[in-house]
């Protein structure tokens, strides 16, 4: 919920697939389309199998967390 409007934000579901979808225009297209029709998040929280953990682990970052890539063969341009 939005503290300054009291506008519920939307639970998203965004499976991010395979790196090759970064080249997807109608992918991107509507993501975008999606993005300009909600009001812009302070926070955003992801849950993913990549973390699991036991216990369970909570984290949180303001930037910078290195990306860690799980796939392989893919053109160069992907780990840029």
């Amino acid at each position: 919920m939005s503290l300054e409007t009291g506008e519920k934000m939307p639970a998203l579901y965004i499976g991010h697939g395979a790196p090759l979808l970064v080249d997807d225009p109608i992918w991107c297209g509507q993501l975008a389309q999606l993005a300009s029709t909600i009001t812009k998040p302070k926070a955003i929280l992801i849950v993913s199998a990549h973390w699991e953990a036991a216990p369970l682990m909570l984290g949180a970052t303001d930037a910078g967390t290195p990306l860690i890539y799980d796939f392989g063969g893919f053109d160069p341009k992907y780990y840029t």
